[in-house]
């Protein structure tokens, strides 16, 4: 399997402990980190990019909602790795725009992007 891709994201909202599952379309995003060595030392850039479908008011709610705080996200991939990206002095921020297209066959959601940047890893899971 393709570790990469994205089956399952759920998030909290700092300092909350317990986790809740956003409604992603499994396998209909892919994640990344790359390194960047900077004068100041290394730079970790993490990001995913997934969909939501199903436009409506309690996800239009819980999207607003993250967009404006600092969370962690644990994102499970097609191995069932779980990689924790952002934390209380790094957190993960959440962007995700309204896909409406009136064509047949068209995706009708969110496509959403979660972005990291710290000068350390994002946690691993095992």
């Amino acid at each position: 399997m393709n570790s990469g891709v994205i089956t399952k994201v759920e998030y909290r909202i700092l300092p909350d402990v317990d986790f809740s599952e956003l409604d992603v379309i499994p396998h209909s995003g892919k994640f990344a980190e790359e390194v960047q060595r900077t004068n100041a030392g290394l730079l970790y850039s993490f990001s995913a990019n997934f969909n939501i479908a199903r436009l409506n008011q309690e996800t239009d709610k819980t999207i607003a909602e993250l967009s404006d705080r600092k969370a962690q996200f644990r994102i499970t991939d097609a191995n069932g790795t779980r990689h924790l990206a952002g934390d209380e002095f790094y957190p993960a921020r959440l962007y995700a725009s309204r896909n409406v297209d009136g064509q047949p066959g068209s995706f009708n959601g969110y496509r959403c992007t979660i972005t990291r940047n710290a000068p350390e890893m994002t946690t691993i899971e095992y």
